[in-house]
């Protein structure tokens, strides 16, 4: 997974969406509320093979294999973490 570099202006400058999460037990209503969503705007995030529920939906899929992609992802949709120092990774 090769994430390109965005500067700051270039994150500023960008319209922003919504970004949410969807889990709970089974049988809540997980699957039933992301049909809910519009398809060209939502990413669907997979990381237990879960995409079989929405077979039909075309929506976008990511699909990270490893804690690595997971992480580089979650840096790359939520910015740095202003808590890190500088040296710190993901800073």
């Amino acid at each position: 997974m090769s994430l390109p570099i965005i500067t700051a202006d270039q994150r500023l400058a960008e319209t922003r969406g919504i970004k949410g999460v969807i889990f709970g037990p089974s049988g809540i209503g997980k699957t039933s509320l992301l049909w809910t969503l519009e398809a060209s705007t939502t990413l669907f995030f997979d990381l237990e093979a879960g995409d079989l529920a929405i077979e039909g939906l075309h929506i976008d899929v990511v699909r990270p294999r490893t804690w690595k992609e997971c992480r580089d992802f979650a840096v790359f949709i939520g910015g740095p973490n202003p808590a890190l120092r500088p040296e710190q990774p993901y800073s």
